[in-house]
């Protein structure tokens, strides 16, 4: 069976944007389960009494009648180069447990340190995270991202960001890549030079 699964930043003892996660946790539910009763994640979250104010990840799983939760210190990964690969069939659409099909993206990354996953020609994520680039003058992010993010949500609304069409081809056109989810904010997301940091490879998967 699926499972659903939602990643929660707490920081300084909250939980942060959870109105965004409960949004999405929701119209997940109904689509996945066909569940049209709305939850609310902080009724459900107990924060412990014994962590303290670092960042930790609080992943919530539901397969649609049991909901369960764990909460661990969160440690971000270095990132600092990205492997160019092709999948024209992912879907992760929706935040499933099962993420087989980006793991073997994954593991085809070489030395880069993640992987940009082109589909139909269109940039779309990191194995983990929502892409942001920077043209000189304004960030942007793909209109074509295989999970609408939290923190990209934010940052749109905010107008940090804004949504355009970005296919392979106009990559070179920019300057750096931002790397961004629910755990990692715009200001500590990792920056990787476009020139430099990104390897092109034809190989299709």
């Amino acid at each position: 069976m699926c499972r659903l699964i939602e990643s929660i930043r707490i920081e300084n003892r909250q939980l942060h944007h959870i109105e965004l996660h409960n949004a999405r946790f929701n119209v997940a539910r109904e689509k996945l389960f066909g569940l049209t009763n709305p939850i609310k994640l902080e009724d459900i979250i107990n924060i412990p009494s014994t962590i303290g104010e670092e960042r930790y990840k609080c992943r919530v799983i539901t397969d649609g009648k049991n909901i369960e939760y764990e909460i661990i210190l969160y440690t971000q990964r270095i990132i600092k180069s990205l492997k160019v690969v092709y999948n024209d069939h992912i879907d992760y659409s929706i935040k499933f447990e099962d993420r087989s099909s980006i793991n073997s993206l994954f593991k085809i990354r070489g030395k880069c340190d993640d992987i940009l996953i082109i589909k139909h020609n269109n940039i779309t994520d990191s194995s983990a995270a929502n892409i942001l680039l920077y043209d000189g003058s304004e960030w942007l992010t793909p209109t074509t991202p295989l999970l609408n993010g939290v923190q990209r949500r934010f940052l749109l609304n905010q107008g940090i960001i804004k949504e355009k069409k970005i296919t392979i081809s106009d990559l070179l056109n920019f300057q750096k890549i931002k790397l961004v989810n629910a755990m990692i904010d715009f200001e500590r997301a990792p920056l990787i030079d476009v020139n430099s940091c990104v390897c092109f490879d034809s190989t299709q998967t």
